[in-house]
């Protein structure tokens, strides 16, 4: 699969997403939904990673660009958050802090597990 076929596939899933969030009765984020989907299709073989590898690093590789609407949409509301700013800082230490620690508790883990599974089966 090409990579402008594979984001076109990866595309729909979304799509796919938030049709699916505002069918659910309750409030879910379609980009969770998503990735929860295109896990399901992985798990289930139904995708094979190498037919998403190309278009998913291509989205990898160009992720700033995601954000700069993102960025651009905030310096809007800048005079109402203008007081703000010190403590969205603070949060935003703190919140990186935290996921640095989760990420590297989690790696920690899944390689000990790994290299349990290595030492049952050798």
């Amino acid at each position: 699969m090409t990579a402008l076929k594979q984001l076109s596939f990866l595309f729909a899933v979304y799509l796919l997403a938030v049709w699916l969030a505002e069918k659910l009765p309750f409030a879910f984020p379609a980009s969770v939904l998503g990735m929860l989907l295109l896990l399901a299709l992985l798990f289930s073989g139904a995708v094979k990673p190498r037919q998403v590898e190309q278009g998913a690093d291509l989205l990898l590789r160009n992720m700033m660009f995601l954000f700069v609407p993102a960025g651009v949409s905030i310096l809007d509301y800048y005079p109402l958050i203008r007081d703000k700013v010190p403590q969205l800082v603070v949060i935003a230490l703190l919140t990186l802090a935290v996921t640095l620690a989760v990420t590297a508790l989690t790696v920690q883990g899944v390689s000990a597990l790994l290299a349990r599974g290595k030492g049952a089966k050798g």
